[in-house]
């Protein structure tokens, strides 16, 4: 049984049979949690019952010291209620939504006689229209950069009253017909909101009404012989219907959509939201999500549509279409109406599969921002995986290299980058075992077995000394390729890529693919495999000298009574070589550190001593 409070302990008799919103809180009175429930004595009691929970509300539990709660008349104000809590306390606890405020919004001031439209990241109850928010900036100012051309309006901050001309002169956009100069009375309240209304049929997508109306006043236009004016408004249809032909009609009944989904990585999340507007792909939405961590989708759709809607209630589309059912599935049709979709094929299974990798571009690229800070090296990590094509960012890669001398001492080595980073803690080395003579295929068999076993049986004590890669790289060409990709398909790793690096001309080979890559000789990419690749080399070669050195040692030196290791190590480092030592004279080997004249003598003799019986 969970410890309780003495506070949580007196109010859990007291607690009503009501619907509401309950507000946890820790030791120092910060909320920890805020959650919503349809009899509030029934939910808050269920958290201090003897039962099992998962760790995240388990850890929850424990750091409960108080709560409060808020009584509500229904189940669709605890959902407002609870949303806007959310966003207000940012519990520790909750699945938080990152704050649209951050987010760019286009800014109408309604609030002026002749309103201006600007960017804004501030959110005021003034009386103006905000449209957005666009995570997309470069859109955004893509849209401002059109409307400015394309229905001329005031971006200044002039003060200009509703009846009196107050300026003399208009700013540089008028000239440049990027204004119609209200401040100098150029036009009249009424014409200028007009500029307005259609400005926001663009930003709403309402092109074809907009182009009826525009087609309209174009036309009694030409009939009053104002031909400047009717060429005026047949650029702007031209241009908005050239708006259109460069956007794909999803649906023809014109009617707005919300496209949801959720890639989840670790404790990476993002949900990316596509827009329909009159039945076209009008913009693109990305949010991250903070406290994801052994959260399930259900639950990440769940606090993000409740977060995402509970402002846009008074405007909401047609229909909602995610990815996959939210655990609180009838609460949210009740609080939005019944216009959710989750499909299972056709338009909207694809469309939903475009928002799902639109997520997963956005979590690649804050993994790759991230470590973009941390180091230079990930832009050639970047490029390999975009020259390559591979479906991954090889953050983690290993190379393989097979190693022998003399068709003797074969062994493996393996090095192992992290971000294009030497991870030396990872680096392992085979002695191979099953293999006779010099047959690189068959180490190469041996060795990738022998790895992926590991990978396949770490246990929890083991997870930092086996670290799974994203890429293996093999040194060789298209036949060592060939034996490790058949033991990687064995082994049912799939998640695994897998290439190989020749070193003639530096070609590297896929699976499946018949024909070498030939990276530029100035690639990032490619100067980070050599990199990689001359690694194994070297560790491969140090591995090679302990093991003659160790052998060399045994052989020879162990039979010199009273010389340990440490005397042999120093020997053969200022001799060279075991025949040097046995060439060197007795004051040559006493200058020795450790050895003195007593053990010159005795390494002297044993070797004049072999000579001498042979």
């Amino acid at each position: 049984m969970q410890k309780v409070s003495e506070k949580v302990i007196q109010k859990l008799n007291f607690l009503p049979e009501s619907p509401g919103v309950y507000l946890m809180k820790d030791s120092e009175g910060n909320i920890i949690y805020v959650g919503k429930a349809l009899v509030l004595k029934n939910r808050i009691k269920s958290y201090f019952a003897s039962q099992l929970y998962d760790v995240k509300t388990q850890k929850l539990v424990e750091n409960i010291d108080d709560f409060e709660y808020i009584i509500v008349n229904n189940e669709n104000e605890a959902f407002i209620l609870e949303a806007n809590l959310i966003k207000k306390y940012k519990p520790h606890y909750n699945i938080l939504l990152k704050d649209d405020k951050k987010y760019p919004f286009l800014k109408i001031t309604y609030n002026e006689p002749f309103p201006r439209i600007f960017v804004t990241r501030d959110l005021v109850k003034d009386g103006a229209k905000y449209y957005g928010p666009y995570t997309d900036v470069r859109y955004l100012r893509s849209t401002l950069k059109t409307l400015e051309w394309l229905f001329p309006h005031r971006t200044c901050s002039r003060v200009i009253p509703e009846t009196t001309i107050a300026f003399k002169r208009a700013c540089i956009n008028y000239q440049m017909k990027k204004c119609p100069a209200p401040c100098i009375g150029k036009i009249s309240k009424d014409d200028y909101l007009v500029i307005i209304q259609r400005i926001v049929s663009f930003l709403t997508g309402k092109n074809q009404d907009l182009i009826k109306d525009l087609s309209a006043e174009m036309l009694n236009a030409s009939e009053d012989l104002n031909f400047e004016k009717a060429a005026i408004l047949r650029d702007q249809i031209k241009e908005i219907n050239r708006i259109q032909s460069s956007q794909i009609m999803y649906f023809s009944d014109e009617k707005d959509r919300d496209i949801i989904s959720i890639y989840q990585d670790a404790s990476l999340c993002a949900v990316a939201v596509l827009k329909i507007i009159s039945g076209k792909l009008n913009s693109k939405e990305i949010y991250s999500f903070k406290n994801t961590q052994n959260e399930s989708k259900a639950s990440l759709f769940s606090a993000f549509l409740s977060q995402y809607y509970v402002d846009k209630t008074d405007n909401l589309p047609h229909q909602i279409i995610i990815q996959e059912e939210p655990d609180n599935l009838e609460e949210i049709q009740s609080f939005l109406g019944k216009i959710i979709i989750i499909p299972k094929r056709g338009e909207f299974k694809k469309l939903s599969m475009i928002a799902e990798k639109n997520a997963f571009d956005y979590v690649e690229n804050q993994r790759l921002a991230h470590i973009r800070r941390a180091s230079r090296t990930v832009f050639a990590v970047q490029e390999l995986k975009e020259k390559l094509n591979l479906f991954t960012l090889p953050r983690r890669m290993v190379c393989l290299d097979i190693s022998t001398i003399q068709g003797t001492d074969t062994v493996s080595s393996l090095v192992f980058f992290e971000n294009g980073k030497p991870l030396k803690k990872q680096y392992k080395h085979f002695i191979i075992k099953t293999v006779d003579g010099q047959d690189d295929y068959a180490s190469m068999e041996e060795t990738m077995s022998r790895y992926l076993n590991h990978l396949k049986d770490i246990g929890d004590d083991d997870k930092d000394k086996w670290l799974t890669p994203d890429l293996i790289v093999i040194d060789g060409g298209k036949g060592q390729l060939n034996i490790a990709n058949k033991v990687l398909m064995e082994h049912k790793m799939t998640d695994i890529e897998i290439m190989s690096l020749a070193e003639r001309v530096e070609e590297v080979y896929l699976p499946n693919h018949p024909e070498s890559f030939i990276l530029p000789r100035n690639s990032s990419a490619l100067r980070l495999l050599i990199a990689l690749r001359d690694e194994a080399h070297r560790f491969a070669i140090t591995f090679h000298k302990k093991r003659r050195e160790s052998r060399t040692i045994s052989s020879q030196l162990d039979n010199i009574k009273g010389i340990g290791n440490e005397k042999k190590l120093a020997l053969l480092k200022h001799f060279g070589s075991v025949d040097a030592i046995a060439d060197a004279n007795i004051e040559q080997l006493s200058q020795i550190k450790g050895i003195g004249k007593s053990f010159a003598q005795l390494i002297w003799d044993y070797f004049h001593q072999e000579n001498n019986n042979n």
